[in-house]
């Protein structure tokens, strides 16, 4: 027979560090994914737009602007992020840049601060979304 000395597991100390462990990690997830979500849809946003090809080059910042709101709205993207849209003209069309930050309230006085740069490129559609290094210097 064995005794009490000999058996493994954890104690109760043990599984309370494992559920706050998870607890935490659940709580970041909660609280971060629906910010990620929102960034998807501005990049789906932006993407959709890119679909446009050489339309997009004779659009005006308003014509582009109202697109991009019909779509947020039919996608419930409320975030101010993506109202931040920078254009800038360049010879060989439009560049769209949605670049913004998020604060998100963690735990009390604990926040999290996200930044998203979004960039697109009317003369380079296929590259949607990433900002190029020569814009991130800006």
């Amino acid at each position: 027979m064995r005794t009490g000395s000999s058996q493994r597991g954890l104690s109760s100390i043990g599984w309370l560090l494992v559920i706050m462990v998870v607890a935490f990690f659940g709580l970041c997830a909660a609280k971060l994914v629906p910010v990620y979500a929102e960034n998807y849809y501005i990049v789906n946003g932006l993407k959709a737009l890119a679909d446009e090809g050489e339309a997009l080059k004779r659009m005006s910042k308003g014509e582009i602007t109202r697109k991009l709101n019909s779509y947020f709205s039919i996608n419930n993207v409320r975030s101010a992020g993506a109202k931040e849209l920078e254009f800038v003209q360049s010879s060989k069309g439009i560049i769209i840049v949605n670049k913004y930050e998020t604060r998100v309230p963690l735990i009390s006085n604990i926040d999290v601060v996200l930044s998203f740069h979004n960039v697109l490129d009317s003369s380079l559609p296929d590259e949607c979304c990433d900002a190029p290094e020569k814009l991130e210097d800006q």
